[in-house]
């Protein structure tokens, strides 16, 4: 008995040491997650108007929006874990606000992610209760996966109130499904859909549907499928361990850094939530020797990487 309470006190005390050591990178208010919500939510908008006046073709403002649509996840990403005001616990509701606002590009209710995000980070590779994992297999799989989320969100009042209708769907699929979150985030999720449905049906019924259609509801179900790339597969393939050394990784490769802001050391994320994605390298830096030895997956071009980038 007194070797496990030893083996526990010496746990809690390197883990202690691996917070102090993180708490470096965050606590403060990040007023660069306030600019970049507000210039990208700026970019949206402007391209909302020029394509709806006829400034920019339609087709124009659908690629740009699909882009622009796929930047509003970092800072509800952040707001969800509570990290753009940090310690500052007067302005909380004012992040609300942003993560809630990138709702709109997004489609995605922050209400019903956050929940939803926490289960991933507690249940991280378990299949039956982690509501990441279905992506979870080679690439080349992942593109009819994302296909079937889109789906799902597209068609959710089907599928939410039609269970018989979830056969159609990937079994990982539906498994994740038949595991979500409660009646009441169930509820809020259908809400939500309904809500965004109405405006996008209002759109069409006083003659701005295609640039609804085009500029923001297509927009946000095509960065959907990045989404579930950069977040759910990339930083976590092949997904096979639990554990809070193995159950992510960081992987570098050129351009990642860019395109995946700051997640490419994902595993930094998943040990140290409050940290804000664009200091997770530089943490990584600090600690990766540390972290490889204690099991780590560290591949590309990453500090102390041991290989390749897995695909």
């Amino acid at each position: 008995m007194s070797h496990d309470v030893s083996i526990t006190e010496a746990h809690r005390l390197e883990l202690r040491a691996e917070h102090a050591k993180a708490a470096e990178y965050w606590g403060g208010f990040q007023p660069r997650l306030v600019l970049t919500f507000l210039v990208f939510a700026a970019a949206w908008i402007t391209v909302i108007v020029l394509g709806t006046n006829g400034t920019i073709p339609l087709w124009l403002g659908f690629i740009l929006n699909t882009v622009l649509a796929c930047t509003f996840y970092m800072p509800m990403h952040e707001a969800v874990h509570k990290n753009i005001w940090g310690h500052e616990m007067r302005a909380r509701w004012a992040e609300d606000l942003i993560g809630t606002l990138c709702s709109i590009p997004l489609l995605m209710s922050f209400k019903n992610h956050r929940p939803s995000h926490m289960r991933h980070h507690a249940f991280t590779n378990d299949s039956s209760r982690d509501p990441d994992h279905f992506t979870e297999g080679t690439l080349r799989e992942l593109p009819g996966k994302a296909i079937a989320i889109i789906a799902v969100n597209a068609l959710l009042p089907l599928f939410a109130l039609v269970p018989a209708a979830r056969r159609v769907l990937p079994a990982k699929l539906q498994a994740v499904l038949a595991a979500g979150g409660d009646r009441k985030e169930g509820l809020l999720q259908v809400r939500f859909w309904a809500i965004s449905h109405l405006v996008l049906l209002v759109a069409f019924l006083t003659g701005f549907g295609w640039p609804a259609l085009l500029l923001w509801y297509l927009p946000a179900r095509m960065q959907l499928a990045w989404l579930i790339f950069i977040f759910a597969w990339y930083p976590h393939h092949p997904a096979n361990a639990e554990g809070r050394y193995a159950d992510t990784r960081v992987a570098v490769f050129p351009g990642s850094r860019l395109l995946i802001r700051g997640h490419d050391h994902h595993a930094m994320h998943h040990m140290f939530p409050r940290v804000p994605h664009y200091r997770l390298r530089a943490l990584w830096a600090d600690v990766a020797e540390e972290m490889v030895a204690k099991g780590v997956r560290a591949e590309g071009s990453a500090v102390a990487a041991t290989g390749p980038v897995v695909w």
